[in-house]
């Protein structure tokens, strides 16, 4: 049996929630609560607050550590226990079903389109890049203010025939982007096996080439087989502080950087790290309270 627990807070939390989830050593993943205004397909607002979930087998894991380690959470940050909910799921059932409402087609500046494949094409589509995104256990379908910043960044690169690093990669979007803008090839790496044969799943509603390689990895024992001329890292500030001395060297010199996932409350701190393990010429966007940043390594 499967246990679901949503949480919905505003999205300044959804960070510190996403890293008691990886405490607990559940899958998470999270989505901003929208609002449908008029009748057009992307017509719709985002509300300020966010669902994020925790998968929990109630077979293989402590389910009540995990509900009562989230109530605490709540109470350290003087939130209502009624922000908690749960559902519970038999092994085969679609415990996603209910989410798909919030999974929108969503228009990223004039080139690029995500969408998940059950909504129709967007008349802009014959002009721009389409990425079809089928969400599964996987973190990223498009509408999050960190994959959008990335995605902002990636579209003014020319990344033709150029070999990248996608690190925390999802749901596989910002891989699936580059590889559809000319990139030779790449290495997607995520820590959650089921969120990595989702994305194969998804690589192969994008046809996108054997080029790509998606793996289940841990980044502080991966090693690269070879220097990237690129890196994006889409992940929360936390793991940035800490992994970024160990990745950093895997990027050429001269190589980019995209990095977000960092909110307000860390940006400071990740941007001090940035300087400290090579990486300059720093170029910053925000989105709500969520921050991006393209660099490059020691120029």
């Amino acid at each position: 049996m499967l246990k679901r627990y949503n949480i919905t807070v505003s999205s300044d939390y959804e960070e510190p929630l996403l890293g008691l989830a990886e405490f607990y050593g559940v899958s998470a993943f999270s989505n901003p609560l929208i609002r449908d205004e008029g009748m057009g397909e992307t017509d719709f607002v985002y509300t300020g607050e966010t669902i994020v979930s925790f998968i929990v087998s109630t077979v293989e894991q402590d389910y009540k550590a995990i509900e009562k380690g989230i109530i605490n959470w709540l109470k350290d940050f003087n939130l209502p226990q009624s922000a908690l909910s749960s559902e519970e799921y038999s092994e085969n059932q679609d415990w996603m079903a209910n989410f798909k409402e919030f999974f929108k087609p969503i228009q990223i500046g004039e080139e690029i389109v995500i969408r998940p494949p059950w909504e129709p094409a967007l008349p802009c589509e014959n002009k721009a890049t389409t990425i079809l995104i089928d969400p599964g256990m996987a973190f990223g379908t498009g509408t999050h203010e960190t994959t959008r910043l990335c995605l902002e960044f990636l579209s003014k690169l020319d990344v033709k025939d150029q070999y990248f690093l996608d690190l925390g990669a999802g749901s596989g979007i910002l891989s699936f982007y580059l590889m559809k803008k000319n990139a030779k090839g790449g290495v997607a790496i995520e820590i959650e096996g089921a969120a990595v044969e989702n994305m194969k799943k998804n690589a192969a509603l994008n046809n996108i080439p054997d080029g790509l390689e998606m793996i289940c990895a841990d980044l502080g024992k991966y090693k690269p087989s070879k220097l990237a001329d690129g890196i994006v890292a889409n992940i929360t500030s936390p793991v940035i502080l800490e992994y970024l001395p160990y990745f950093s060297p895997w990027v050429k010199k001269g190589g980019w950087g995209v990095f977000s996932g960092v909110n307000s409350t860390n940006a400071d701190l990740v941007k001090k790290a940035f300087a400290e393990n090579g990486w300059k010429d720093l170029h910053e966007k925000t989105d709500g309270d969520w921050h991006g940043f393209y660099l490059r390594y020691k120029i």
